[in-house]
């Protein structure tokens, strides 16, 4: 991937986007005070207002309004789409008069100067809005900082996504109903990770029997429950801790028929014993069950098991038998607690100072050192009296439940400010640093680090990015931010249409994922080029993914790394994943396919399509009469469709030798498969390989991952004011093919994610 190949990539314009790094003689034309009547206005009139202006302007964009500076100054959003465009290569169109670099330089510098830069001319390293812990987050830092699995997927609503992602701050909202269960979280964490060993009686819970939770086909009798169906009774319980349990059980039966009653025990739903219940009412006995729980929220069931029911019968006591349940007892844990890991490292010393020993966990939790005052009243939520593990826990549900765990703060206040921007002290890089490549925590090593007040120097922080991306904790960026940037999350969503596809299961979608994260991670493991994120002659597949691909000598459901033959499979377009999540359940979409190459990975995505467009001919009779591609291109005569369509239909229709769930293909029905298209620049396309080597040969899928890494690591959306970041990211590669964690390396040391604007 050589950035200095010129404008032989797939556009004429694609190395443009690459120059959004302005000569300094044009940004000191730019920032002249008469830079608009000396540049921009004369831009405009040369290449521009032609098709931008009066009321029917080209994309509703008029340009022909700006008298003078002040009035242009005046439409922000209007320069920043001009700008976007400009550096596209969108506008003008390549068919026009394009301007020279000198123009477009003074051009791109005057709204640079004016809209998207600091009053000092310096870079402006931007503000990301105070972010939530998304789910992914949370749970991820509860596992690695207390050792407990909380299945925050589950527990909590789903996040909103912005920008690509669901770690960006100004979507992460917070209701009432999510604080509620942060509480409730909080409690159960706090709970597991310390275990208190109550000395004494283990407790005893009785419940009557009408008291239990009922399902059908049973009903109260006094205090007693009669079960006059197979059905059960539960009794319900949050469970503090792991451990072993005595349940008891008073029954008795109405007997009928040839058989006693018989009861049975289940936790969950699995049944763990059975008994024949002899006695008649007023003649019950206990019965007895020796459990073992795990922590949680549990539920124990008492079910009836042979029904019988004879209305006719001569004599009345054999026309029904039940099962009378008088009462249920939960005794436990009985057992002494095995302490947890986290125990064992914070409380192996019960007389150690409360407070001495909170300022520590307080550090791991809040990401940073808590004060005086806040330690103080950390200690006094349990009384002075009480045992260090007790006061732990109580103190945890407070530090759990505090904005300063649930928020990534960065408060300006923590370090002085110059000219608008402040630099992040170390325990807010270390945040940034840590979510960015594990999606959780500091470890000890980043805490350390933060305590000498070293982790800010360039040499120390790129040895950590090295420690980091070595660690198992970084596949998170092949799980989350991967799959989230390739949009294969809406694999999970995929419904394959059964009847066209029979081969797509749920065994075939678990391993199209599981593919797509582990190529990535091994991408960035091993220090591969960008490029082979295209490229790769390897990938991962079990054998029901082998056998869909036609890939021989793969046998097993493990996934293991197989060797690919040159061809179309190579790389991320040939991923069975991306192929599914960019085509409809009963065919293949090239409009939807061209559209994710644009906007994944050329960061280039095309706008909506106007109102009124008609949708694609589907029925019957015109699918038997014609292509896919000559239905599309009847579609796309509408004028108002053409212009778009020519820049995302051929990218697409280069996959179309891949069905909708991936599989290789020759024809389509009854018509062979034409995979060519022709670029808007004339380039010629004959299939994947074809899109591939062009894709890899334009600069703008390298600084596309760049935007979509730097926008991941800060949570905000980027604009026109991250381009100079963006390009300091990129220049030490040109002429080479970057390594991804060298990215990564230098999205780290950008402005951006070391500093902030302060308010104002």
């Amino acid at each position: 991937m050589h950035y200095a190949r010129g404008v032989s990539s797939p556009s004429t314009f694609a190395c443009l986007a690459l120059l959004a790094l302005v000569l300094a003689p044009a940004r000191d034309v730019a920032s002249a005070p008469d830079a608009f009547t000396s540049s921009v206005r004369p831009f405009l009139e040369r290449h521009c207002v032609a098709c931008h202006s009066g009321d029917d302007a080209e994309r509703g964009l008029r340009l022909d309004t700006f008298a003078d500076e002040p009035a242009a100054l005046a439409q922000a959003a209007t320069w920043a789409n001009a700008r976007e465009r400009v550096l596209a290569g969108e506008m003008p169109p390549p068919k026009k008069v394009r301007p020279s670099t000198k123009e477009r330089d003074a051009f791109v510098g005057w709204i640079d100067a004016r809209f998207f830069r600091l009053k000092d001319g310096g870079v402006d390293p931007g503000r990301p809005t105070l972010r939530r812990l998304n789910r992914a987050q949370y749970a991820n830092t509860v596992r690695d900082l207390f050792g407990v699995e909380f299945r925050a997927d589950v527990e909590f609503p789903g996040d909103d996504v912005g920008y690509g992602f669901d770690s960006i701050g100004d979507v992460l909202a917070t209701s009432d109903v999510l604080l509620e269960k942060y509480l409730s979280a909080a409690e159960r964490v706090a709970a597991a990770a310390v275990v208190l060993d109550e000395c004494g009686q283990a407790p005893v819970e009785r419940v009557a029997g009408a008291d239990l939770e009922r399902s059908q086909g049973n009903g109260p009798s006094g205090k007693a429950s009669v079960l006059f169906a197979n059905s059960a009774v539960l009794l319900k319980r949050s469970v503090p801790r792991e451990g072993e349990f005595v349940l008891r059980i008073r029954a008795a039966g109405d007997q009928a028929g040839p058989e006693k009653v018989r009861m049975a025990v289940r936790v969950g739903e699995k049944e763990v014993e059975r008994f024949e219940v002899a006695g008649e009412r007023g003649d019950a006995a206990t019965f007895t069950v020796r459990l073992r729980l795990d922590a949680g929220s549990r539920s124990i069931g008492v079910a009836f098991l042979n029904d019988y029911y004879a209305p006719e019968a001569a004599d009345p006591g054999e026309r029904d038998r039940n099962l009378v349940v008088e009462w249920v007892e939960l005794e436990g844990p009985l057992d002494a607690p095995v302490l947890s890991a986290f125990q064992r490292r914070w409380l192996a010393d019960a007389k150690a100072d409360r407070k001495r020993v909170l300022a520590g966990i307080a550090k791991r939790v809040w990401r940073r050192p808590a004060t005086s005052t806040e330690l103080d009243r950390l200690a006094a939520l349990a009384p002075a009296g009480a045992p260090l593990a007790r006061a732990v826990r109580e103190a945890l549900v407070a530090l759990l439940v505090s904005p300063h765990f649930l928020f990534r703060v960065e408060d300006d206040a923590r370090k002085p400010a110059k000219n608008g921007v402040r630099a992040l002290d170390e325990w807010e890089l270390a945040t940034r640093l840590a979510y960015f490549l594990w999606n959780s925590a500091p470890d000890d090593a980043l805490v350390a680090r933060c305590e000498k007040k070293e982790l800010a120097r360039a040499d120390v922080l790129a040895a950590e990015v090295e420690r980091m991306l070595r660690d198992p904790r970084a596949t998170e960026l092949a799980r989350d931010f991967a799959t989230q940037w390739l949009q294969i999350r809406a694999l999970d969503r995929s419904a394959p249409d059964p009847a066209r596809f029979p081969r797509f299961d749920e065994e075939l979608r678990v391993a199209m994922r599981a593919e797509t994260e582990l190529f990535f991670d091994a991408v960035l493991r091993e220090r591969r080029p960008v490029s082979e994120l295209l490229l790769a002659d390897f990938t991962f597949l079990n054998e029901p993914l082998a056998a869909h691909y036609g890939v021989p000598g793969v046998h097993g459901k493990e996934m293991r790394r197989v060797r690919l033959e040159p061809g179309a499979r190579n790389g991320l377009l040939g991923h069975g994943s991306v192929l599914t999540v960019t085509s409809n359940p009963t065919r293949t979409s090239p409009v939807k396919r061209g559209k994710w190459v644009l906007d994944v990975l050329l960061a280039a995505p095309p706008p909506p399509p106007p109102p009124g467009v008609g949708d694609l001919n589907e029925s019957k009779q015109a699918v038997d009469a014609a292509s896919l591609r000559e239905r599309l291109l009847e579609h796309r005569k509408n004028p108002s469709c053409g212009a778009c369509h020519d820049r995302f239909d051929p990218l697409g229709f280069a996959l179309e030798n891949f069905d909708a769930t991936g599989a290789w293909r020759e024809r389509d029905g009854g018509f062979p498969i034409d995979a060519s298209g022709d670029l808007p620049d004339g380039t010629r396309l004959g299939g994947a390989a074809d899109l591939r080597a062009e894709l890899t040969r334009d600069p703008r899928f390298v600084r596309a991952l760049v935007k979509k890494l730097m926008t991941y690591a800060l949570g905000r959306g980027l604009g026109p004011a991250d381009d100079p970041s963006i390009d300091a990211v990129l220049a030490p590669f040109a002429g080479k093919d970057p390594a991804l964690a060298d990215l990564i390396l230098g999205i780290v040391r950008s402005k951006p994610f070391l500093e902030r604007r302060v308010e104002g």
